[in-house]
């Protein structure tokens, strides 16, 4: 607003009748016979004073609000449902971490799935805390189930060399500290390290892709892929929606952030994303990017969204938003002339994307696994991003098929899922495999939720990892099933 030094609101015409209606009040003295008179004059410059106020106060920049309006949410999300998943712990070597290696779990399976043995599930979770339990302990169905702990130390390109140390042992290429293989632990069981795959939990599948992508050439016998609701187009929100904020102001219908409302507020708290697990500092810089909802050019989180960062927290303290944040942040200039020393360039997030971004990793993962196969898994309400056009899923799926992968599929056959609940689904998807995704069909294709009549999380990723196996074992790719392929029993069931 632009200001002079008679008045910050000249150019207001309210302001302009106020002043020719109040001229300067000197003090008189009145006759005794004046003073009714003179009273009615100060009622009547009162009441100018009071209407005024009120015209000029709107139009007065505004005020900081109470610091509980700009403070990010402590969300709690659902908690995690595990069960028990024990077997032999040893340590693995690391090309990476040192003489202490990777500590790794194998859970047994009394029988293998088939005659000739037992498949590998290797599990990829970002937040590992026990390898006592698992989400999905797939040694129930005849696989042999691997877990691991990475030191808490690792991140980035570092977990990604950790996942491949495991992988690598898994696809038996690789022994324990002890000298071991993976035949070594699992005993009279035949690990048939010809059909292993990873189970990608949340991020844990984008580090996977990484892991591939990278490291491939470590564990070349990698045969499947299944994901459970990776955030492939970034782990923080970008700005669709998540279980922490809903965003008003993205358009489900057309995938669209409304930016004509980005701006920056130099006082309000970063918002770093709760599933880093970052502990917030009181030493922290301010200064963040939000949307505008009520134009007033003053973040409020009640009538505002605000995007989350990635928090650097070595020297020197940088805060990293989406590329595609960043990027609408410098061409639309909402930082001024000066951009914030504590704000990641667009420079330094992209050099960041080039190696953690994973569906930029796709192609190259592709190349170093032609015949892999991938099985991309979603729920209708997302275990954090809430957007009614699952942007991760499209983005996921069309990826590994732009990039030509071997055989990609959206959710498990429907004889699959039935089999893992021991029940019909109460709807049932059935997409064929290489067929792509767009906004008018996904929500038709999601998985129910448990509470709906749909498959569990621990269901549905069984019924990913059994279709998965099986279709390695049988070596069959049709695009959909009219059965399981596994048939013991004419009422087989995988739960």
């Amino acid at each position: 607003m632009l200001q002079s030094p008679e008045s910050p609101y000249a150019h207001d015409r309210r302001v302009q009748v106020c002043k020719e209606e109040l001229p300067v009040r000197r003090p008189v003295l009145v006759p005794q016979s004046e003073t009714q008179s003179e009273f009615w004059n100060t009622v009547r410059h009162i009441f100018v004073v009071t209407l005024c106020l009120v015209a000029v106060i709107p139009q007065a920049p505004a005020q900081n609000p109470n610091a509980t309006a700009q403070e990010p949410p402590n969300p709690r999300g659902a908690p995690r449902v595990e069960v028990p998943c024990r077997g032999p712990l040893f340590r693995i070597p690391s090309t990476t971490l040192g003489t202490e290696g990777v500590q790794v779990r194998v859970s047994l399976p009394a029988k293998g799935r088939y005659p000739n043995g037992a498949p590998i599930a290797v599990h990829i979770t970002a937040a590992s805390r026990s390898l006592e339990t698992s989400r999905a302990c797939l040694s129930e169905q005849g696989f042999i189930d691997v877990a691991y702990l990475c030191p808490s130390t690792s991140r980035g390109p570092l977990s990604a060399s950790c996942i491949a140390d495991v992988i690598s042992f898994a696809t038996g290429n690789t022994r324990s500290l002890e000298g071991k293989s993976i035949q070594d632990y699992v005993g009279t069981v035949k690990a048939l390290t010809g059909n292993a795959g990873i189970i990608g939990w949340s991020a844990g599948g984008n580090w996977a892709v990484l892991a591939m992508a990278r490291h491939g050439k470590q564990f070349p016998g990698l045969r499947w892929f299944g994901s459970w609701e990776s955030p492939i187009l970034s782990p923080v929100d970008g700005g669709w929606g998540s279980i922490f904020e809903v965003n008003p102001f993205y358009d489900a219908a057309t995938g669209k952030i409304d930016f004509e409302r980005l701006r920056y507020s130099s006082e309000m708290p970063l918002w770093v994303w709760p599933a880093s697990g970052v502990a917030r500092q009181p030493d922290w810089p301010h200064g963040g990017l939000y949307l505008d909802g009520d134009a007033n050019d003053l973040f409020n989180k009640n009538a505002d969204y605000a995007f989350w960062v990635q928090l650097d927290v070595s020297p020197p303290l940088k805060a990293f938003y989406t590329p595609m944040v960043t990027r609408e942040a410098r061409d639309r200039k909402v930082f001024g002339d000066r951009w914030p020393h504590h704000i990641a360039t667009l420079e330094e997030v992209e050099n960041r994307a080039i190696d953690e971004d994973a569906l930029r990793h796709i192609p190259t993962a592709v190349k170093s696994f032609p015949r892999l196969a991938i099985l991309v898994f979603h729920s209708e309400k997302g275990h954090v991003t809430v957007a009614a056009d699952h942007p991760h899923a499209i983005a996921h799926v069309n990826g590994w098929l732009d990039a030509r992968a071997h055989w990609v599929r959206f959710n498990p056959d429907v004889h699959y899922i039935q089999s893992a609940m021991g029940k019909k689904p109460s709807r049932e998807v059935q997409y064929s495999a290489g067929r792509k995704l767009d906004r008018g069909v996904v929500r038709d294709l999601v998985e129910a939720e448990a509470e709906e009549g749909g498959p569990t999380d621990k269901e549905g990723m069984i019924a990913v990892a059994c279709e998965l196996a099986d279709r390695t074992n049988y070596d069959n790719w049709s695009p959909v099933l009219t059965q399981i392929l596994l048939q013991k029993t004419p009422h087989t069931s995988i739960r």
